[in-house]
């Protein structure tokens, strides 16, 4: 699904005019989320995407205003980095997964509208499958090729985020959200009991 496909989608959905019934978050309501990243954070590497940024996460409601919960983050890409001076290409596969606890402060319902803001913290967990080989044309070397990107390391993250959520029915609702995690924006839906 391309990404103008997926905003032709969001629209449709937001453009539904929706009744008068009241919809509103009560305390112990569950939320289940599913997203798709739209701005990959490894886009800034020339990379290609092979697996999309991909969320899932749920969350309670210990109050209608305040939520606690747990997502799941996972991407793939490709990409190669060429230094004609050393001689070398280097090739890498990576895919990375995060898990987060995530807390948000949930704004009054406006008209079917929803604003939210939180924090999470998690642990990035990259796996990167690299191969680093001479360019055609040069000689075989005795030492150790040179590479020029760091190794990967699981790391602690730290994230906050933005969003909106439109309500469409008594369960079902779409949103959008701005933060730093898997990708920089996502869109998705989400389902509640």
């Amino acid at each position: 699904m391309t990404f103008r496909s997926l905003v032709i989608m969001v629209l449709c959905c937001v453009s539904f005019q929706l009744n008068a019934q009241d919809f509103r978050v009560k305390t112990g309501d569950i939320q289940l989320n599913a997203s798709v990243g739209l701005l990959p954070t490894y886009t800034a590497d020339a990379s290609s995407t092979i697996v999309p940024p991909l969320s899932v996460s749920a969350e309670v409601f210990l109050n209608p205003n305040f939520s606690l919960g747990f997502s799941g983050s996972y991407s793939q890409y490709e990409g190669e980095y060429v230094n004609l001076n050393a001689g070398v290409a280097e090739y890498y596969e990576t895919s990375t997964v995060i898990v987060a606890l995530r807390s948000a402060v949930h704004s009054n319902d406006l008209n079917g509208w929803r604003v939210y803001g939180g924090l999470a913290v998690g642990a990035n967990l990259p796996e990167v499958d690299k191969t680093v080989e001479l360019l055609a044309g040069e000689q075989t070397r005795d030492d150790e090729i040179p590479s020029f990107s760091r190794p990967q390391d699981s790391s602690l993250l730290f994230s906050g985020f933005v969003g909106t959520r439109k309500t469409i029915n008594a369960h079902w609702s779409i949103y959008g959200e701005l933060g730093f995690g898997i990708s920089l924006a996502n869109i998705g839906a989400s389902y509640k009991f």
